[in-house]
């Protein structure tokens, strides 16, 4: 299993010079000399709902701020104006994988809901596939924009920990491509747009160059040159031998993966084993009366295996039931509670409503009201509850939270858009936006 990479950075100028690089401008070469022009055709540029694929990275950039600014002060010449990501993975693993197309699709799909959900779709103003050097990859370009129309790197990339997280739940998004997470706590460091593609392309071209030049009587009269040349294999020796220690880390980690899984499968025969055996005693024991196999039963009473089995079913099932349950309850509660119904033209009375109600204490309360709910539909339907502090529901109740967020400002926006409030303020673009 190769590794998931997903990269970073943060840009506060213009971003021309990402954008020649992402969209191959010609005239500005320079921003993507290591390409192959005669793949250039194989290049993807994702068409956004948001049009903004169609304009130039530092207008797009631009307009997304104009249309999502919400802050009543100019935005600073040194803020944070957007976030470039690279999304790709091991060489030999995004060289197979893009040799099946329709897994391929698969893989870029992926990584766009990725970035849509941990940066808000409409903030995401370019998706380009790069298939033109040497590594499949994509390139990401999102505005860094609040729910509460903020412009804040700060409060979507989080602190040390929860970037730790983001690279868990990347890895995770990228399981199905047998794509894992790199190491944890690395003291890695990646400097500039194409760090990861240009380390894999110096590494494999250096190997032809990892030889000691013979000292000619030519090199006698030219010594600079010799000494230049036997830097540069030692350079190449240098990245083979860590290119080599890599490997073996890598490999011996196959090893211990492999030992574990194997331990794993032995330990959970044995619990199988012991748990068929128990529930035999348990039925004989009963006698006439017999013992009632439920949902509880299998939660709460029955061996320990199957105990554990039973609850990989259940919160299968309970998550399958709040992707239809949480959505489906969530828009109606939340119109009704604002006052705010569909296909009803809204007024300004309802607009300063809506601002009064919609505050985070708001929308907490009405997650937990939603989750109560849901609890209780899993009650129903299986006589157990979740425990509030269990894993699953604290999850689900994040989720739930994420959703009230959502629809909130969907109905904010279809509020302000009917009311003719979501056109830019031009005293704002005069004060410095989008400059």
């Amino acid at each position: 299993m190769g590794f998931a990479v997903f990269h970073a950075s943060k840009g506060s100028g213009s971003g021309g010079g990402t954008g020649h690089h992402i969209d191959r401008t010609p005239g500005q070469e320079h921003t993507f000399k290591h390409t192959d022009p005669a793949r250039r055709e194989l290049n993807e540029n994702r068409a956004l709902e948001n049009g903004a694929h169609l304009v130039p990275l530092p207008d797009a950039i631009n307009q997304r701020i104009a249309e999502g600014y919400q802050g009543k002060k100019a935005i600073r010449k040194d803020a944070v104006k957007y976030l470039s990501l690279v999304l790709t993975g091991s060489h030999e693993d995004m060289v197979k994988l893009a040799t099946e197309p329709a897994r391929f699709k698969q893989w870029q799909q992926a990584n766009f809901d990725f970035v849509a959900k941990e940066f808000g779709e409409t903030n995401v103003v370019r998706f380009t596939l790069h298939m033109d050097e040497k590594t499949p990859h994509l390139h990401a370009v999102v505005v860094p924009l609040t729910e509460d129309g903020r412009l804040s790197a700060k409060d979507l990339m989080g602190n040390k920990k929860s970037l730790s997280l983001q690279q868990d739940r990347y890895a995770e998004a990228m399981e199905p491509f047998e794509l894992s997470r790199g190491v944890r706590d690395s003291k890695a460091r990646h400097t500039g747009e194409g760090w990861y593609l240009e380390h894999l392309k110096e590494a494999r071209e250096s190997q032809n160059k990892a030889t000691v030049p013979e000292f000619t009587f030519k090199d006698r009269l030219s010594p600079d040159n010799y000494v230049e040349g036997v830097k540069t294999s030692l350079n190449a020796l240098q990245q083979q031998s860590i290119d080599l220690q890599l490997e073996n880390q890598r490999r011996a980690k196959q090893v211990k993966e492999a030992q574990d899984k194997q331990q794993h499968t032995e330990a959970a025969a044995a619990r199988q084993k012991e748990a068929v055996q128990a529930i035999a005693e348990q039925l004989v024991s009963s006698g006439k009366e017999g013992i009632t196999l439920n949902t509880s039963y299998a939660l709460n009473k029955a061996p320990a295996a199957i105990k554990e089995a039973a609850n990989v079913v259940f919160f299968k099932k309970v998550k399958e039931l709040a992707e239809t349950h949480l959505k489906s309850s969530i828009e109606p509660l939340i119109r009704q509670f604002l006052g705010v119904e569909e296909q009803v033209k809204p007024t300004q009375q309802d607009y300063k409503r809506l601002q009064e109600l919609d505050t985070p204490d708001t929308r907490q309360k009405l997650a937990d009201y939603v989750m109560e709910n849901f609890n209780h539909e899993v009650s129903k339907k299986w006589g157990v509850s979740l425990s509030a502090k269990g894993s699953v529901y604290l999850d689900l109740a994040r989720k739930a939270l994420k959703s009230v967020h959502e629809v909130t400002a969907i109905i904010t926006q279809e509020v302000k858009k009917a009311l003719g409030l979501d056109k830019p303020q031009q005293q704002n673009r005069g004060r410095g936006i989008g400059r």
